[in-house]
């Protein structure tokens, strides 16, 4: 019997993080996990080695503070959930990957520099793309509102090993009680019937409850999935593969929907055998 504690961890960067605060808090409710709300004060350069010590730990008691006063809010909205902080030095990339060990998600909020700026800077939504060790949620900065009818949206393509977005998709419609669009992202060849569509009919017996549909596209997926962002209550990715979706996903497609996407993007891992069971 597999007794693991589950875990969701938010990385919060400024006060502004209310809504992705609250974002995660009800995923952690709904995966019955608690929530560990986590802020990364990077190293002082050179030059600001020389500042007060006092002025640092100021800097340190209004991140402690910060993390204080949001998890008192989601304590407002969902007082059964367990909520802890933790405030830690180093890069923000860096400090997210080693709370999130052992995490069944990690939310972050999306990167709003363009793609120039990113090239040059960085970003970490970009670099937890594709080295989170588990799932991975980008919640847009800004607002956003999701209809109570808002479907579950999975982008597939036809390579088997997008189970892990159908497996995250299936379960967390299966859970929150949203239907779920398969949306399939395939090339101009697509067979019609794959190993893709042989998945889809075993986690509709594994999920019957679920309310599901199905679309298929030889279009663009950057321009589909965020056409469909904006009617979705969160959109899950595959992080592997050789298909038409997983090949770019690390690539234009991948960066493009976390910076575009009007909904919470999941970033679903290849081992998703945690989350199958989640209900």
């Amino acid at each position: 019997m597999n007794t693991r504690s589950r875990r969701v961890v938010a990385g919060v960067s400024t006060a502004d993080s209310r809504a992705l605060v609250r974002w995660a808090a009800a995923e952690a409710a709904t995966q019955h996990a608690e929530l560990q709300l986590v802020t990364a004060r990077p190293m002082p350069a050179a030059p600001d080695r020389y500042i007060p010590n006092d002025i640092a730990a100021a800097h340190r008691v209004a991140a402690v503070r910060m993390l204080a006063e949001l998890a008192q809010d989601v304590a407002a909205g969902w007082p059964e959930l367990a909520v802890t902080t933790e405030v830690v030095s180093g890069p923000p990339a860096a400090v997210l990957r080693a709370a999130a060990d052992g995490a069944d998600l990690l939310v972050v909020g999306a990167d709003d520099a363009s793609p120039f700026t990113e090239a040059i800077s960085g970003s970490v939504p970009g670099d937890l793309l594709a080295s989170a060790p588990c799932p991975l949620a980008v919640v847009p900065r800004r607002e956003w509102t999701t209809p109570a009818s808002a479907p579950v949206v999975v982008a597939f393509d036809e390579s088997p090993v997008s189970q892990a977005a159908l497996t995250y998709g299936y379960a967390a419609a299966h859970r929150t009680g949203r239907p779920l669009t398969i949306v399939s992202c395939v090339t101009a060849d697509y067979p019609g019937r794959s190993a893709a569509t042989r998945l889809h009919i075993a986690f509709a017996a594994l999920y019957p409850d679920v309310e599901v549909s199905t679309e298929v596209t030889t279009d663009d997926p950057r321009h589909v999935l965020v056409a469909a962002s904006r009617r979705a209550s969160m959109l899950v990715l595959g992080s592997r593969g050789r298909g038409r979706l997983a090949s770019g996903l690390f690539g234009s497609i991948g960066r493009h929907l976390i910076r575009r996407s009007a909904c919470p993007v999941v970033v679903a891992r290849t081992q998703p055998a945690a989350v199958a069971l989640s209900s």
